[in-house]
Order: C-alpha cells, then sequence, then structure tokens
C-alpha cells in the first residue's frame, strides 16, 4: 500500500469533516472553540485588533447542554438486559464491568458513546480481542483475553466500503480504514486486518502488524443518533443550533466591541497645516480638522450605542429558537415559570418524547449488534434481549401527583384502579428507588388492599 492510498479518504468524509469538528467544539466549547477560528473578521479590521477581539471572546455554550439533557433521559432508567447463556461467564462478566479495558463499564461506554452521536450524527464501535496464542479456558479467564470495545468517532473513520453478498443481495460493511494515532492506521475487512504505519524519518510505508479474524465480517457497529437515508451518515442534534450559536458568539464579540469603544469619547484636535504626515482615524486615534472652520476648537466626539438594545434582543431571539428547535421550549418554560398553555407545552413534551424514542432504538440497536460480535469472537451466539425503556415523560412530579389524587377522588368503585394509581404515586416521588424496595412497597400496597376488602 502507497502512503497515497492509506491517507486517501472517502469522498463523504472529506465533505462532512469539517462539520464533524465544528460540531464537536461547539459541544465543548472553550479553548477548541477559539482555536476554530469561528469568529470572522470584519472588512477593513486590522489584524491586531482581530487578533484581540478574538482573545477576548467568550463562548455562550448553549450545545452541550441540549445534547447532555437528551442523554441524562435516553438513561435515566437503566435498561432491560437479559444477556441469556453468557450471563454465567466470566469473561463477559469482566466486560460488563469493564468494556473497554480502561475501567469503564459496558454501560457507561454505551452513555459516551450515545453522547458522541449526538453530536457528530454518527459514531462507530469496533469491537477486537487481543491477538495471543491459542490458550485454554481457564488462562483466558486467568489472564483477561477476551473481546472488549473501543469508540471511533467520524473523523478517524477515514475510509469505508460496502459489498453486496452475491447469495442474498444483502448489502454489508466490506472494509473501514481507521485513524489510530498520527501514522498509525488499521484497516479492517471480513476476514482480518492490518496494521499501517508511515516512517515520519523517510515517509515510507510499512506493514507492522496483520492478524486473521474469521468473523466473516467486519467487527464494527454503527450507532445511529438519528438515520439520515445515507449509510454512514447520521443527524447531529446540534447541527441547526451549533450555527444560531456561533451567530451568539459573533453578536457577544460586536457587543463587547461596541461597549469598548463607546466606553470613553474620542478626541477632536485642529491639524496642522502644511503638515504630510499621513494619519490613521479611528475609535482608538484622535480624530483631526481643519482649524479654519467656524467655531473650530477641540471637543470630545461620542459614539453611539443603541445598536446594543438589537443585539440583545437578536440573542434573546436566538436563544428562545435553540431552546424551540431542541424541542426543549417546555422544559425552559417551565424552568422561568412562563404561562405557556397546557396543549403547547403538552405538543413539545410530545415532540421531545418522540425523538427520545427514536434515540433509544438506535442505541438498543447497536448494543444488540456489539454483544453479538461479542459472542461471535468467542465462539458463541448472544440469545439475550436488550430492551431500552420508551417511557420519557419529563412532567413535573407536582403536576403527576396532582392528576393522580384528582383521579383518586373520583368515584371509581375499582380496587385495581386505586392500586396502580398508588403505584404510579410512588414513581414520581421515588424514581431512584431500588427494585427490591419498590417490590416491598407494592407488597405493601397489595396487602393493604386486601385489608381493605375484608
Amino acid at each position: 500500500m502507497t502512503r497515497e492510498e492509506l491517507e486517501s479518504t472517502h469522498p463523504l468524509y472529506d465533505s462532512l469533516r469539517d462539520e464533524w469538528l465544528f460540531h464537536i467544539r461547539s459541544y465543548f466549547g472553550g479553548k477548541s472553540y477559539k482555536e476554530g477560528n469561528y469568529l470572522l473578521q470584519h472588512p477593513f479590521e486590522s489584524t491586531a485588533n482581530y487578533a484581540r477581539r478574538k482573545a477576548t471572546s467568550y463562548y455562550y455554550n448553549y450545545c452541550g447542554p441540549v445534547v447532555d439533557i437528551f442523554v441524562s433521559h435516553l438513561f435515566r432508567k437503566d435498561a432491560v438486559r437479559e444477556h441469556g447463556s453468557l450471563a454465567g461467564d466470566n469473561l463477559f462478566g469482566h466486560f460488563l464491568t469493564d468494556a473497554d479495558l480502561e475501567g469503564n463499564t459496558f454501560r457507561h461506554f454505551m452513555r459516551d458513546a450515545q453522547r458522541f452521536a449526538s453530536v457528530y450524527g454518527r459514531v462507530s464501535i469496533i469491537v477486537d480481542k487481543p491477538q495471543v496464542l491459542p490458550v485454554t479456558r481457564a488462562e483466558a479467564e486467568e489472564y483477561g483475553i477476551r473481546p472488549y470495545v473501543s469508540l471511533v468517532t467520524p473523523e478517524n473513520l477515514l475510509d469505508w466500503s460496502f459489498a453486496r453478498l452475491p447469495y442474498s443481495g444483502r448489502v454489508v460493511l466490506d472494509s473501514v480504514k481507521v485513524r489510530e494515532a498520527p501514522d498509525t492506521y488499521r484497516v479492517w475487512n471480513r476476514d482480518g486486518w492490518e496494521l499501517w504505519q508511515i516512517v515520519n524519518s523517510t515517509g515510507e510505508v510499512r506493514l507492522a502488524d496483520a492478524g486473521w479474524h474469521g468473523l466473516g465480517e467486519v467487527p464494527m457497529v454503527n450507532l445511529y443518533n438519528k438515520r439520515s437515508g445515507t449509510r454512514m451518515v447520521g443527524i447531529s442534534d446540534i447541527q441547526d443550533i451549533a450555527d444560531i450559536n456561533r451567530n451568539i458568539y459573533y453578536l457577544c464579540s460586536d457587543a463587547r466591541e461596541i461597549i469598548e469603544n463607546t466606553a470613553f469619547p474620542m478626541l477632536a484636535v485642529p491639524y496642522s497645516r502644511g503638515g504630510s504626515e499621513e494619519r490613521e482615524v479611528g475609535p482608538r486615534n484622535i480624530l483631526q480638522f481643519d482649524p479654519a472652520e467656524p467655531n473650530a476648537r477641540p471637543f470630545w466626539l461620542e459614539a453611539p450605542h443603541s445598536s446594543l438594545s438589537e443585539i440583545r434582543e437578536w440573542v434573546r431571539h436566538d436563544i428562545e429558537e435553540i431552546y424551540r428547535i431542541a424541542k426543549l421550549g417546555g422544559v425552559k418554560a417551565s424552568e422561568a415559570s412562563s404561562a405557556k398553555s397546557g396543549v403547547a407545552l403538552e405538543l413539545e413534551y410530545q415532540q421531545l418524547y418522540s425523538t427520545l424514542s427514536e434515540k433509544a432504538d438506535n442505541v438498543e440497536q447497536a448494543e444488540q449488534r456489539v454483544l453479538e460480535l461479542w459472542a461471535k469472537w468467542e465462539g458463541k451466539v448472544f440469545d439475550g434481549r436488550i430492551d431500552y425503556p420508551d417511557d420519557f415523560s419529563i412532567r413535573d412530579i407536582e403536576r403527576d401527583l396532582q392528576s393522580v389524587i384528582s383521579a383518586r377522588g373520583a368515584a371509581v368503585a375499582s380496587a385495581t384502579f386505586d392500586k396502580e394509581l398508588q403505584r404510579r404515586i410512588v414513581r414520581a416521588v421515588l424514581p431512584k428507588t431500588d427494585d427490591a424496595t419498590l417490590a416491598r412497597i407494592g407488597e405493601e400496597i397489595e396487602a393493604g388492599s386486601a385489608a381493605g376488602r375484608l
């Protein structure tokens, strides 16, 4: 393989790389955002002033909280995980407690994967296994030789290809090229892998290692935030929000510049006749005028700053649009005690519910595929089940309790109806209670209902 082939990228990668980097910088903010050069230089603005304005700029990060709110609601309740025949496997137990060989549990790994999928639109999960000589099961357990997972973000997945199987006609992933480190690339295919390196001193390409996995497929799973209809391309939660957030970044910089330029008036003095030196005119320089003018005497010229109110209004409007696009208008209204109608709030809650439900289906499917590949590495078949919760109601507890108490006051002669209402109160008031305690409370509700019938 030549260096050109090794460094070549997929056309979709070339067209989306800048957007991926913009989204991840918008999520993290801070220094990485400033280094992205997203603050534009005004026409005729000096390089020194632009550098100063960029150094003093600040970024109100709305992208990060939006993503974190989605992930928080998605993983607020644990998924139902039935691991089938893998449940009693010691190596699988070690995998669940240290999925990536870096101390992260499998649940936390999937949570982080979903967070980055929300930012990028799609991330990839490689299911790999250390390449060692054949060992016994006992030796594998003793030395921890088992499959593990690693996360690949889109800017590091350089190229990929698909193939159509001749008999079934199904389209499968045929090969991928991952940049693991500077000048280090791993190429996966359906039979094995190759590790290539570029020698810095000579620029030559050498094959550092290779292996065969025999899985019959590329051991990679794509986790989509939302599907776009194009393979390997997902839809980010902040694809529109990041642009609005960048506009707020612009406006705040402009507002700061206006305040600095209008904080002190500019001095105007008469110039000397016959002077040939060039004069610079600007908000930080002295303005000169013809001394022969009537009433020609020095004065202070104050610049207007009425545009600050327009900038504030524009920023306020952008913030409202961010919440609306993120389908979090109902949440913001609740936080600000806004007088939104119940119908409007319910509609926004339903839109958010639909978004979270789609995310749950995608992460559920990805987790199922990861466990199938894990079992395949071990020569087994995953016969378990993964089921992420579908209930993402975010109404206030007080609102839930009020509706339940009102329902209990209705004249419904049904013991079952009353017990279900009591269970609903328990779930609303004690959302983080463990299953054993909830089961005991349920038994007490049953016992109390039975006593009431005696």
